[in-house]
């Protein structure tokens, strides 16, 4: 749990930055390896996708934390730029990135449910690390702990769920399935779908491990959110497949 892992001056480098360049990095690795072998796109359209999706996956991600956390940052409002000292929600990154990848698969001409297949896995990559980054900058954590793996967090809390360890694990098991599946899909939004419903079911059940997160009817408001994600992934996948079967009785 070290927030700034080295500073120089007025210099500082923050664990939770460092841990999302590093995930934004290795996706694009891999992704290059992947367009190699399935021609998806051209490497020069792949880093206008990767800035796409990073740009406006930033935004949602920042603006939903602040919203959340309106009356800190109504007295510190410069501090609502300081994305790599932490404070990103997953769900409005998932929202904003959604919207700002579907403008720009339309601008490419390039069918929108197949680029989201194709990007998907390595979306859950990135959170793979930016999990981590949560645990070195000691956020997201979780709910007290009388288990031996519970950690304390210096000048925070003590005992509690390593929750930002659970979903990294958890977020880098999906990687390695969509990834494993992708080649076997059926039908254009399959990956997509099934990222929606995999990763909406493990937030919904990590959510209960963690604290601080406020409730509305005996669940979180992310744990709302999971369910209508994971409702959203279903619809998609029933519609998407219906169409398709429907395409092949022609």
């Amino acid at each position: 749990m070290k927030s700034i892992l080295l500073s120089l001056g007025p210099f500082h480098l923050y664990s939770y930055g460092l841990m999302m360049v590093l995930g934004v990095m290795l996706s694009l690795f891999w992704m290059k390896k992947q367009i190699e072998r399935d021609k998806f796109c051209n490497k020069n359209t792949l880093y206008d996708m990767v800035f796409f999706c990073v740009i406006s996956g930033l935004v949602g991600a920042r603006l939903y934390y602040v919203i959340q956390n309106g009356a800190w940052y109504r007295v510190h409002p410069w501090n609502a730029f300081a994305v790599w000292e932490g404070g990103l929600v997953f769900y409005g990154g998932l929202i904003s990135s959604t919207l700002g990848l579907l403008f720009f698969f339309r601008a490419k001409k390039i069918p929108p449910l197949a680029g989201f297949d194709f990007m998907i896995p390595y979306v859950a990559l990135t959170q793979t690390f930016g999990r981590i980054g949560c645990f070195l900058n000691g956020c997201c954590f979780g709910a007290y702990c009388s288990f031996p793996w519970a950690v304390s967090f210096p000048g925070g809390p003590e005992h509690v769920h390593p929750a930002q360890i659970y979903e990294s694990l958890y977020t880098f098991l999906l990687f390695i399935f969509l990834s494993a599946f992708y080649p076997r899909r059926n039908f254009p939004g399959q990956i997509f779908g099934l990222y929606l419903i995999l990763y909406g079911l493990g937030r919904l059940a990590i959510e209960f491990f963690r604290d601080g997160n406020p409730m509305w009817f005996f669940l979180t408001w992310n744990q709302w959110i999971s369910l209508g994600v994971i409702a959203g992934g279903a619809m998609l996948i029933v519609k998407e497949r219906g169409e398709g079967r429907g395409k092949s009785e022609e």
